[in-house]
């Protein structure tokens, strides 16, 4: 595992299952999926908003774990995360692109869990990822960021492929009358 002195483990007693210091729930993918289908029904577009915050908000923590466990640079941090997601069963991260000068990370994901579990689709589905993707970027550049997934394997593409870009917004206007 990417932090140190993690051992799975599962308390009868409590019903609980850790990795470390942390509690976590075995979900299986299409649970998930049924949850992102019955909000998309209710709220349509804006679901991937919801979804994509989950994300950026789980990847935030998760980062600042990993490098509190280790003094990697924002790229073997960036390649950490990915390797934490992919242990989580999230699917197959990978690393594919770190630009600190144009504040870009690109991450390639085979056999994403909520595509697999999806289905077939126009759009892509991936919004935990996304924003998973889009809070790594943040967290490391330090700025605000956005992530747009480009592939989605429930497009019949081979993986997923998520582009996010740290936006500088210091010094320039809010808003203009």
């Amino acid at each position: 595992m990417t932090e140190k002195n993690r051992t799975l483990a599962f308390d009868p007693d409590h019903g609980s299952l850790t990795l470390g210091p942390l509690r976590y729930l075995l979900l299986r993918p299409e649970t998930l999926s049924d949850v992102q289908k019955g909000v998309e029904d209710r709220l349509g577009p804006k679901s991937a908003e919801y979804l994509y915050a989950a994300g950026a908000s789980w990847a935030v923590g998760a980062l600042r774990r990993i490098q509190a466990a280790t003094a990697d640079s924002p790229v073997e941090s960036a390649r950490a995360f990915c390797q934490h997601a992919t242990e989580l069963g999230w699917g197959r991260f990978k690393l594919r692109a770190f630009d600190p000068e144009n504040k870009k990370i690109t991450v390639q994901v085979s056999h994403s869990a909520f595509a697999g579990a999806y289905g077939q689709g126009d759009e892509p589905v991936c919004h935990l990822i996304a924003g998973a993707i889009g809070g790594l970027a943040e967290e490391l550049f330090q700025m605000p960021s956005s992530c747009l997934e480009e592939m989605c394997q429930v497009q019949g593409n081979p993986s997923c492929l998520f582009v996010a870009t740290g936006h500088d917004i210091a010094g320039k206007e809010a808003w203009s009358w």
